[in-house]
């Protein structure tokens, strides 16, 4: 098992691209802002998107990212472009 690379799910399907496994995945990421009170209201939106990406608070001011893969990545930038109420994405 040591030093196999992990290799995404093929049972999930959903997703026509393969992450590249040769990356690290953070170019995948994407950092937007929030007024923190906001917080809990963003992260239940983008949890009913199943597997489009992981959202973590990155500091008190409201800074925040989405860990997601290269193939959800789109897909998250148009879920939290249509927040734009609410978020604000860094470019």
């Amino acid at each position: 098992m040591r030093g196999t690379p992990l290799e995404p799910s093929k049972s999930i399907g959903a997703f026509p691209d393969v992450p590249d496994l040769e990356t690290s995945g953070e170019e995948a990421y994407v950092f937007f802002h929030l007024a923190p009170k906001h917080t809990n209201y963003i992260n239940r939106i983008i949890e009913g998107y199943e597997y489009l990406g992981v959202m973590t608070s990155v500091d008190t001011s409201g800074r925040c990212m989405l860990r997601c893969t290269p193939s959800t990545k789109p897909l998250a930038i148009e879920v939290l472009t249509s927040l734009s109420d609410y978020v604000t994405i860094e470019k």
